[in-house]
């Protein structure tokens, strides 16, 4: 009988030594601070997804979410709705040009419209902000004409 006790008692301690809270990792309640510190992302060799374009929200082109990715101080390139695109970018301080754009030639139904307004918006930049991973890009009268968020792969 006393086999049984003692065989008890050593699984319920292996079966509770796996919930102990990790010392390491701190106390649960300092994960949301731990998020709100994050520093700001990088404009370039991010992926940066369209969440709202010209005050409205963005719909997912053909399935696939609207994005675009600056490459090195003077390419950018991604996907506008229907079409890849790429085109020419000059970064100096937080101004921002794009242009002239190139974009593959496909025609799609009910994306056509926000496509041309993503792509204008992008020929339209002068200014960017970035705030932890958030992008805002301004056009010439400083109105936000862009809002996008930083997307990580696993």
């Amino acid at each position: 009988m006393k086999k049984i006790s003692w065989l008890s008692v050593l699984l319920i301690l292996l079966g509770t030594a796996g919930c102990a809270p990790d010392v390491a990792e701190g106390p649960a309640e300092d994960a949301p601070a731990a998020e709100s510190m994050k520093s700001d992302v990088t404009l370039t060799n991010t992926y940066w997804k369209l969440v709202e374009l010209n005050g409205g929200a963005v719909s997912p082109g053909e399935g696939k979410e609207l994005h675009m990715i600056l490459r090195g101080e003077d390419q950018v390139g991604g996907y506008a709705g229907c079409n890849q695109f790429t085109g020419s970018m000059t970064v100096t301080g937080d101004g921002l040009s794009v242009g002239p754009i190139a974009s593959t030639r496909r025609m799609c139904q009910d994306v056509m419209e926000q496509e041309s307004a993503f792509l204008q918006a992008l020929e339209n930049a002068q200014r960017y902000s970035i705030s932890g991973e958030d992008l805002a890009i301004e056009n010439a009268s400083g109105e936000v004409t862009m809002r996008f968020v930083a997307v990580y792969m696993e």
